[in-house]
């Protein structure tokens, strides 16, 4: 598995040159209820990402993580740090580019907090358009939500709940803290509309309006059996995506630069 950070530059030239994707795990440093550390959809996306370079060999690279993401919304919370939007884009556009000076023009970031879903999006489109890249995001939520939705017994859930402390139990067990995890405490909904899983509306709302301790669910609930099968459900989807998504050739440039769609 070559794992960027840890090879030498003579190193890196061979697996650069070898690999047709690179992996980028990118998380958050945010508040995850008592029992979970600040750093843990970090780790859920480094171990994701661990897995998929194990797997995908030589033909890919596992780039450094990213620690920081779009927590605005759990700054109620000591500890969080955000970054703004434009910052995210910034990085993963300077990073789109370095990578492609290297050759490497396929990125699939692992990300593991829902806030930098839109980001990511965004960054994919702009990959596209000036750098000629193709750059995809995926997350373990989204890729098993219906395995999710199938286990889950909480009526609002998705942050430091049975389902996120079950796959930190599997991809991150040094953020758990077992002994700390208790009743949920939340707050009344002001709308179903707006609250997770299934929000309708789009509404900026901050955690601390949701709950008092930072988790939305119960993490009670919690095993390591329901992290394995969520874990399993998405791991065995992404993969099939990355073995493909290797493959993909990426964008051609033409006189007028990278080729848009047709409009």
């Amino acid at each position: 598995m070559p794992e960027l950070a840890h090879l030498t530059w003579l190193e890196a030239q061979e697996a650069l040159a070898d690999a047709r994707l690179a992996l980028v795990p990118i998380g958050s440093c945010e508040q995850h209820g008592p029992h979970l550390t600040l750093d843990t959809d970090t780790a859920i996306a480094h171990g994701f990402s661990r897995r998929l370079a194990d797997d995908l060999g030589d033909r890919a690279v596992l780039c450094p993580p990213l620690g920081y993401g779009l927590s605005e919304h759990h700054l109620g919370f000591p500890g969080t740090i955000t970054l703004r939007p434009s910052t995210l884009l910034g990085f993963l556009s300077d990073l789109v580019e370095s990578l492609a000076h290297w050759g490497l023009r396929r990125l699939l970031v692992v990300n593991g907090h829902g806030g930098n879903i839109d980001g990511i999006r965004l960054a994919a489109r702009a990959a596209r358009r000036d750098h000629g890249a193709l750059l995809a995001g995926l997350m373990w939520a989204q890729l098993a939500a219906d395995a999710i939705a199938e286990r889950v017994t909480s009526e609002r859930y998705g942050h430091a709940c049975e389902i996120e402390t079950s796959v930190a139990m599997v991809l991150a067990p040094a953020s758990l803290h077992a002994e700390r995890i208790s009743a949920p405490r939340s707050k009344p909904s002001s709308s179903p509309l707006t609250d997770p899983p299934g929000a309708r509306v789009d509404r900026a709302t901050w955690f601390e309006e949701w709950t008092e301790d930072g988790a939305l669910g119960d993490p009670r609930l919690a095993s390591h059996e329901l992290g394995e099968a969520v874990v399993e459900v998405a791991y065995t989807r992404a993969l099939r995506f990355a073995e493909d998504f290797a493959e993909e050739p990426p964008p051609e440039k033409g006189a007028r630069g990278w080729k848009l769609p047709n409009r």
